[in-house]
């Protein structure tokens, strides 16, 4: 899908939902709600909450958050268990314990390399994977340490490395490019960052008159979203990747009106799903 094509769907999904109360006049709000009022994940009504908290559909939202909040704090019900049961032939496994080997890993080249590798397929930024120790590698190393409850160091372990090769790659990618004045580019269902960035980006290019556009990845069923804002000779861009459509497009219009010189012109050019599921 095009980026034209996906603004014309943002416009056709306003068009086709009920507007409802008269002052929801913004076409992104109608189709931000229409997106995650039957959603069961309350970050994504939050985050329509926190883009238009006073939105023609704010009420109804904070109504929606409640329900959901109330039934995520009741106990699950209990099932009576049934003579029939039988465990599954392959039970979930057991949570992977560290080794505490504490010698340094990162001594030689090609486990440089390996590490760098390894990083950039977990969707850290990564943009050159040489086998020598930078800065950049560095900072990745440290939000992965972060992300798995490590001391963020910028150095790794024996121990951490062997946790680093357990990690299970995504297998499907999403990318959204942009560039200048609003060009801009989205693909999905790849098997690899790198076809999905390297794609994403050549659209992109071919649509800014072979100008540099900039990329973000998303991995899995993870989302991205790009706010956009252009008045005059004055416009900006925001691209956000998160867990859901929701949260991207609301952390997107956030970022515009925050950031942006003129948030009142804010909107959510180009969104995308990495598994396909923005279509549904």
């Amino acid at each position: 899908m095009t980026s034209t094509r996906t603004w014309a769907l943002w416009l056709a999904l306003a068009l086709a939902v009920p507007v409802g109360p008269a002052r929801a006049q913004d076409p992104t709000e109608v189709a931000f709600w229409s997106m995650v009022r039957e959603s069961r994940n309350p970050a994504d009504v939050k985050a329509y909450l926190e883009a238009y908290p006073r939105g023609a559909y704010a009420d109804a939202a904070r109504r929606r958050l409640s329900e959901l909040e109330r039934a995520s704090a009741e106990p699950p019900r209990r099932q009576d268990p049934s003579p029939q049961r039988r465990e599954p032939d392959n039970p979930s496994p057991q949570p992977y314990q560290p080794p505490g080997d504490t010698r340094p890993a990162l001594t030689d080249p090609s486990v440089i390399r390996e590490v760098q590798e390894r990083l950039y397929n977990l969707n850290y930024e990564i943009a050159q994977i040489s086998g020598r120790m930078t800065d950049e590698t560095r900072k990745a190393i440290r939000e992965w340490q972060s992300n798995i409850g490590r001391t963020p160091t910028g150095d790794m372990t024996m121990g951490e490395l062997v946790m680093l090769r357990q990690a299970r790659l995504p297998t499907t990618w999403g990318a959204l490019a942009f560039g200048e004045r609003g060009a801009s580019a989205v693909v999905w269902k790849r098997e690899s960052r790198n076809d999905a960035v390297n794609a994403a980006l050549s659209d992109c290019r071919g649509r800014n008159q072979n100008k540099p556009c900039k990329v973000v990845s998303a991995p899995n069923a993870a989302c991205g979203a790009l706010g956009f804002y252009m008045a005059g000779n004055s416009w900006g861009a925001y691209a956000v990747v998160a867990p859901t459509l929701g949260k991207a497009t609301g952390d997107a219009l956030n970022q515009c009106r925050q950031q942006g010189r003129r948030p009142d012109a804010c909107g959510v050019r180009i969104t995308f799903c990495a598994d396909g599921s923005h279509q549904q």
